[in-house]
């Protein structure tokens, strides 16, 4: 049985209030907009539908049931009220048709408060469905409903319900039950879909510009209020705490506090320091921000020096200098190796030859073999010349078992504060003069552009080492990481760190109750403070406290942020926020931003308030709507991808693709091929002109090969009897073999004959397949063809 409906025939004229329902759209509040209904039926009566065409009719007549409450009802109504014959919830299709046109002169009854206007969002001829919606925007049930003073009346087409109950399902559907596992494996989070945003009626859609909530701080609840009052005094309070004992221990020595704001962010070199003033956060709405971006300092930027040739660029990096020390090392310790097959044939080697196995490895970069003894191979198939042009097989592998950076022994290093009363040895002792190195070259060479980045970068490696480190989020899972600060446009790597652990301090001056990431994040950016650069981190280094002092010390410092680090405001780690919408506060000259949108993102800035924008480029198709998205994320996504760019341009001519026993080698390819990578950028900026990589690469080989191969050593596989004084003899006695006789030819063996020596000597079963050739005696080849030429008989 379906509900109860108000309609008129076409050919019938409607009573009047409803045509002023129609025609009175924008009516003030105070104003009648609804016909007063009888009290009585109103409890029991509800309105869901309103026919205009009088196409139920027939339904209504087959069921006689509802005929028989209609009839009862409208004895009951003209009863009531036989004078004004009024339009009630329960008219049926019948009395529609007859019922009268009101007196114009009545007066009309208002209620308590005005309903809504009423908009019509369909054409007149189509039919028109009454939904009653509550203040809080949900669909309301029953006459008490309808007639409750919240309530508001809207007519939708049937089309725009029959969409609105689609999407109610497909919401319903979507969500699952509570407690059980829905899409995605994600759990049940009541009605709507997870990842829509629904502040009230309204639901925020991708395209749309996002939300900001609570902007000023009346609106914030009061609860959040006082948990973040709580929080900020007992902060204050650590903080003269801190202080108090900082200046007790200044009196007794000249110790510096244990606590990490006070330690971590100490002056050094000259750079200011946080005082008290500076490690108190008072969070404020967004309207009173005043942040500003550094004046970049720099002159110029790009290569220090003009280099015109792959050969120049790569030379910068790799001077005479570094090359004599990885020679000397090298010969020095082939002394020590103890093996009579390695010492028969090394010969000592040159600054020529480890440039031209540095070639060799580029060529395994760019031409990929399986094995290195299949780039010697001989096969027609897999012969490659290039690799036999430069080194054979026992020359590479003698030299790649010499080759040596440092002998000296792991140094016990006790001077640094975090390991006093603990030797600590130094983990990179093998490679420690190439990267102190290298460290030193990178720098000196090139100058930054403004945006910078530091991120952490893993090299592969799965074999036993206790510095191997695990990531998850990298594809090579397991390997050797290192911390890297790049230029963020050409992904040059300017300064790195090689992570050893929590235990060495060997690069990373990390004093006690310091953070980790702190302490690698000021040793990195320790040489551009003050310079103007800007900065870009990911949430494992950035911190309020050391946005701060990057902020005071003239570097502009954005990046995410771990909501669960000190100093974070409560009001942006508690905030309700659905999908489309964000929340910022700031502190002075650091701002905070959250938004929601798959996940929820939290952003740290120095240089950026709550705007928002859209991307300039983007990956969708047209037809699909760009979102909005804060100015920081935009800003962030551009110019944090520095260290990846650098390792997506080394993927493809990776030179410690090889598999070794020794780690500090890996990782010394490594190193020589970010140096290569470094030197096409130097050219390029020295050039002004795109470098093709592979083309780069190939002329750096050649100009290798061309300057320096001719001055390698060549090994004792030359010095053979050609040179041997003497060697040529005068002598015909030569061992031969017996002309076989046709039995042995048949049994397909050679022809022995009893030995003249052994036969004088009593051995007369010794016999001997050879004899002198001149003298034609048989002879064992074996002593008796010496006695028989020297001795006399």
């Amino acid at each position: 049985m379906g509900p109860p409906c108000m309609s008129w025939r076409e050919d019938e004229e409607h009573p009047k209030e409803f045509d002023d329902l129609l025609d009175h759209e924008d009516l003030d509040e105070g104003e009648s907009s609804s016909v007063e209904l009888d009290s009585d039926d109103e409890e029991s009566m509800e309105i869901e539908e309103l026919d205009t065409s009088g196409e139920e009719e027939e339904e209504w007549e087959e069921n006689n049931e509802e005929d028989e409450v209609w009839e009862e009802n409208n004895e009951k109504n003209q009863k009531l009220e036989p004078e004004t014959p009024g339009l009630t919830p329960s008219t049926p299709p019948e009395c529609r048709q007859s019922v009268p046109q009101m007196d114009e002169e009545m007066p009309h009854h208002s209620r308590d408060r005005s309903r809504s206007p009423v908009r019509l969002n369909f054409l007149p001829e189509e039919d028109a469905v009454v939904l009653v919606i509550g203040e809080d925007g949900v669909e309301q049930n029953g006459a008490g409903d309808f007639l409750a003073p919240d309530a508001h009346v809207m007519y939708v087409s049937p089309e725009e319900r029959d969409r609105n109950l689609r999407n109610e399902r497909y919401e319903r559907r979507m969500s699952g039950r509570r407690g059980v596992r829905g899409a995605r494996g994600q759990r049940g989070r009541g009605r709507g879909h997870p990842s829509q945003g629904r502040r009230g009626n309204l639901r925020w859609e991708v395209g749309h510009p996002l939300n900001e909530i609570w902007t000023t701080d009346a609106d914030v609840p009061s609860e959040l209020v006082s948990l973040a009052r709580d929080v900020m005094r007992r902060r204050k309070e650590s903080i003269q705490d801190a202080e108090r004992n900082a200046e007790r221990q200044i009196a007794v020595s000249e110790s510096e506090s244990d606590e990490e704001y006070l330690d971590a962010l100490a002056g050094e070199d000259g750079l200011p320091r946080l005082e008290s003033q500076n490690l108190h956060f008072e969070w404020s709405t967004m309207e009173t921000f005043q942040g500003k971006e550094e004046n970049f300092r720099q002159e110029r930027t790009g290569s220090v020096l003009s280099h015109s040739s792959a050969y120049d660029a790569f030379r910068s990096f790799w001077g005479d200098d570094i090359l004599d020390q990885i020679v000397t090392e090298t010969n020095r310790y082939a002394t020590k190796i103890v093996s009579t097959a390695f010492q028969s044939d090394w010969s000592p080697t040159n600054r020529h030859e480890i440039l031209c196995l540095f070639s060799f490895w580029m060529m395994l970069g760019i031409i990929r073999m399986p094995t290195i003894t299949s780039c010697f191979s001989g096969d027609p198939l897999m012969r490659t010349e290039v690799f036999k042009r430069i080194f054979t097989r026992r020359r590479y592998e003698t030299l790649i078992k010499a080759l040596n950076f440092t002998v000296s022994d792991p140094s016990i290093d006790d001077s640094n504060p975090s390991n006093t009363g603990v030797a600590s040895l130094d983990r990179l002792h093998h490679l420690r003069p190439i990267i102190t190195h290298l460290n030193s070259k990178f720098q000196s060479n090139y100058i930054l552009d403004k945006d910078i980045c530091i991120d952490q970068s893993l090299t592969l490696w799965k074999g036993k080492l206790n510095i191997k480190q695990y990531i998850r989020s990298n594809a090579a899972k397991f390997g050797i990481k290192t911390f890297e600060l790049c230029e963020s446009t050409t992904g040059y790597l300017w300064s790195f760190i090689v992570y050893t652990g929590k235990q060495s301090g060997m690069d990373v001056e990390q004093l006690p109750g310091v953070l980790k990431s702190s302490a690698i994040v000021k040793k990195l950016i320790g040489p551009l403070l003050n310079k103007g650069y800007r900065l870009f981190m990911d949430n494992w280094c950035n911190s309020p406290l050391l946005t701060r002092y990057l902020k005071l010390n003239g570097t502009d410092c954005v990046g995410t942020l771990r909501s669960s680090r000190a100093d974070v405001p409560v009001v942006i780690n508690k905030a309700p926020l659905k999908k489309g919408e964000y929340i910022a506060r700031h502190s002075g000259d650091v701002s905070i931003l959250s938004w929601q949108d798959k996940k929820r993102v939290t952003m740290i800035s120095t240089c950026h308030d709550s705007s928002t924008a859209l991307p300039t480029v983007s990956s969708r198709p047209k037809s699909r709507p760009i979102p909005f998205k804060p100015q920081m994320v935009l800003d962030y996504n551009k110019f944090m991808g520095g260290i990846d760019l650098k390792d997506q341009m080394l993927e493809p001519y990776l030179l410690e693709r090889k598999r070794g026993i020794k780690w500090y080698m890996k990782l010394f390819k490594r190193l020589l091929n970010i140096s290569i990578l470094n030197a096409r950028i130097l050219l390029q900026s020295s050039t002004q002109k795109q470098q093709h990589h592979l083309a780069f690469r190939l002329q750096l080989v050649d100009s290798i090969l061309t300057k320096h191969l001719a001055f390698c050593p060549k090994g004792r596989v030359l010095l053979t009897a050609r040179t041997i004084p003497g060697r040529y003899t005068e002598s015909t006695h030569w061992p031969a073999l017996h002309e076989r006789t046709p039995s042995s030819a048949a049994r397909n063996r050679n022809h022995i004959k009893r030995c003249v020596v052994c036969y004088s000597e009593g051995r007369t079963t010794q016999r001997s397949a050879y004899r002198c050739e001149s003298c034609d005696v048989p002879l064992c080849i074996i002593n008796c063809f010496k006695v028989y030429h020297t001795r006399l008989t």
